[in-house]
């Protein structure tokens, strides 16, 4: 594919938004990134994976990660200190928010929150994505990937997701997550049903493809 397209995509936990992403970067031909960035952003600048996982799209944003002495080159090598042996959630978002840039300046790609949207805000070959679906839809997914047949524990487990990306994104953009101003396209999978979004989302990609 010569043209290139970078998707970023917001999701409600269990709203399929994620498996919809892959799906989409498989058909297109293009790199798929989620979990991927944790050890992208590791390797870039020498930290540990660990410090990424715990700080990956969750709240407490002004917490402080206990480390050894830390100093490394960062992207274009840029070399960077944390001073008291502590690293920041901040310094980690920094260091993430560069790999996101640098792999979208690459190559063509779908890329799964993260702030990716905001991040990427000046890329004009940028479609900014954002699915939904209703609670009860949402609660059938996550119990059938968790394994849990309990509706009480897949319910805890959507609240505690959805609330960590909210005040994720919020804290790190000047926008609201999952409100319709921060987005390109915003879905809603329970109204469609997951193929038809994943069609929806696809055909607006090709457009968007083929007006360059």
């Amino acid at each position: 594919m010569g043209k290139r397209i970078v998707v970023t995509l917001g999701r409600q936990f269990g709203s399929g938004g994620r498996s919809i992403g892959k799906r989409l970067a498989e058909e297109l031909g293009i790199a798929f990134y989620d979990k991927e960035l944790i050890k992208l952003a590791a390797q870039e600048s020498g930290i540990a994976d660990s410090f990424f996982e715990k700080a990956d799209e969750k709240g407490g944003l002004t917490s402080m990660f206990g480390a050894f002495s830390l100093g490394g080159v960062g992207l274009g090598g840029t070399m960077f200190f944390q001073s008291n042996d502590y690293l920041s959630s901040e310094s980690l978002f920094k260091i993430q928010s560069d790999v996101i840039r640098k792999i979208a300046s690459e190559h063509s790609c779908v890329i799964v929150g993260r702030c990716a949207d905001y991040i990427l805000r000046g890329d004009p070959d940028c479609i900014r994505i954002f699915v939904r679906g209703s609670e009860r839809d949402r609660l059938r997914r996550i119990m059938k990937y968790t394994g849990t047949d309990k509706v009480s524990e897949a319910r805890q487990q959507m609240i505690k997701a959805d609330k960590a990306r909210s005040e994720y994104y919020n804290y790190y953009t000047d926008k609201v997550w999952g409100a319709s101003e921060s987005y390109d396209l915003c879905v809603n999978s329970s109204k469609f049903g997951e193929e038809r979004t994943f069609q929806i989302i696809k055909q607006a990609c090709l457009e968007i493809m083929n007006k360059k």
